[in-house]
């Protein structure tokens, strides 16, 4: 679930003291970015997943920026969900651990076990989400209309299906794997969470719920300009 949806708020109209995050916001996507070069470094990572991250770049802030979804001045940009619900706070935070922190803990594992093979197989899924996490604060920036942001998250999370089962797929195929039965089956469970997990977040979130959502407020501000 993107960080930008649940923080996303801009229909206050008072002026607002400078605000830090945009230092933390950019402190974060260094992170994410060290983190794409690092997987890369390594060989982990495919031309077809470094290819995707600069062509969706281009398609999505370049084109459909321009000609789909222009910024309109009057379009009042609104959360998309509400950051104080508690469920939706764990759901944030169980997307977090499951989806970035163990699939990294059990390539660094991998590495340092010479599983090179099962660190491979994990390695596109977070350098993916790496990549999302990298261009949301670009997306969501009051450069761009609100679903150009959700079309990032979305793009993103539609290519990163076809690594996760590729994931699962590489971890069901092995019987033996560096590190015993505790890393097989480990990588097996880690795999299939986030595929399903990943599938509701696209097919059950992004799609059916914020995608319309950031429509409806975008063409919104056409609707109150006729009145």
């Amino acid at each position: 679930m993107p960080e930008e949806i649940r923080e996303h708020d801009l229909t206050d109209t008072k002026p607002q003291p400078p605000k830090k995050r945009g230092l933390i916001s950019r402190k974060r996507q260094l992170v994410f970015l060290t983190l794409m070069i690092l997987l890369t470094a390594k060989g982990l990572i495919g031309i077809g997943e470094i290819a995707f991250v600069i062509l969706s770049y281009i398609y999505l802030y370049e084109f459909l920026s321009r000609f789909a979804f222009p910024r309109k001045q009057t379009e009042q940009k609104k959360r998309l969900s509400n950051p104080k619900n508690k469920l939706f706070q764990a759901y944030f935070l169980a997307t977090a651990i499951i989806g970035l922190l163990f699939p990294l803990c059990y390539i660094g594992d991998g590495i340092f076990r010479g599983d090179i093979h099962g660190a491979g197989a994990a390695a596109p899924h977070l350098f993916l989400l790496s990549g999302q996490a990298f261009t949301e604060p670009i997306g969501f920036s009051d450069k761009f209309s609100t679903p150009i942001g959700i079309l990032g998250p979305v793009f993103y999370n539609a290519r990163r299906i076809f690594a996760l089962l590729d994931w699962v797929k590489a971890e069901f195929s092995d019987t033996q794997r560096p590190g015993g039965p505790v890393r097989l089956y480990g990588g097996r469970v880690i795999a299939s969470v986030n595929t399903v997990m990943w599938f509701y977040n696209l097919f059950g979130l992004l799609l059916p719920v914020f995608l319309p959502r950031s429509c409806e407020i975008y063409f919104s501000g056409d609707d109150n300009k006729g009145d």
